[in-house]
């Protein structure tokens, strides 16, 4: 899953978190203005000059899709116009969020936190959390794949289907998956205790990240001056 966000050169994992969070409480402020397709429009075509057009096309592309379906079910519900675009303008916002993050590798994360000496549990579980979720999902895919195969059909009014030909398997699954985890962890020598380690392929903070966190930063603060002063007059 997160192969396909991946990028040649991605930001220090820092950097990509601050800009994500910095991104989303500004963004919303912005939420049920029209201003918040400019701040998108700004930050996508900064991404775009760092070399995140793919991460960046993907997410905006999905993002889209999933506010115009929810935006047109507030549209009926509502009958009003308003919460259709307001809808669509904080997807998009949550996408553009979510694209400095995805495109770091979790290995780099990972490396990040062992040279600012955090704690061996949180980085341990950290790299175990991002690993497992794409593993999951390929899992239940390929359960639904075999459930095809069979000609099983999965019908909401009938549980005992879904329970006996779709969560067992992922259940057990699972289990095996956990099983060989742990199993791999032990053989490979990793330890919860607070050791020295050396970390490999060091990861450091560039002026090309400081480039793209000052750019970040004044397209939040131009557009953020500019709602608040047309909405004065």
């Amino acid at each position: 899953m997160f192969d396909a966000f991946r990028v040649k050169r991605p930001f220090y994992p820092l950097v990509g978190f601050a800009a994500s969070v910095l991104l989303l409480i500004f963004g919303m402020m912005l939420s049920k203005s029209v201003w918040i397709f400019v701040l998108v429009s700004f930050v996508l075509l900064i991404y775009v000059a760092f070399g995140l057009f793919k991460a960046a096309w993907k997410m905006t592309a999905a993002t889209l899709a999933m506010g115009l379906i929810i935006g047109a079910l507030a549209f009926v519900t509502n009958q009003n116009f308003a919460a259709f675009w307001q809808t669509v303008g904080r997807m998009l916002l949550l996408g553009m969020c979510a694209v400095p993050m995805v495109s770091v590798p979790p290995a780099q994360l990972t490396r990040c936190l062992n040279q600012l000496k955090c704690p061996r549990m949180l980085t341990l579980g950290m790299l175990v959390t991002i690993r497992f979720i794409p593993i999951l999902i390929g899992e239940i895919k390929r359960i639904w794949e075999a459930m095809r195969v069979r000609g099983v059909r999965m019908a909401w009014y009938r549980p005992d289907c879904l329970y006996r030909a779709f969560f067992i398997p992922l259940v057990m699954r699972v289990i095996g998956i956990s099983d060989t985890l742990s199993l791999s962890l032990e053989t490979r020598g990793f330890d919860l205790a607070e050791k020295q380690a050396t970390v490999y392929q060091p990861v450091h903070l560039c002026g090309r990240d400081i480039v793209f966190s000052c750019l970040l930063v004044g397209a939040i603060t131009a557009t953020e001056v500019l709602a608040w002063q047309l909405q004065l007059n």
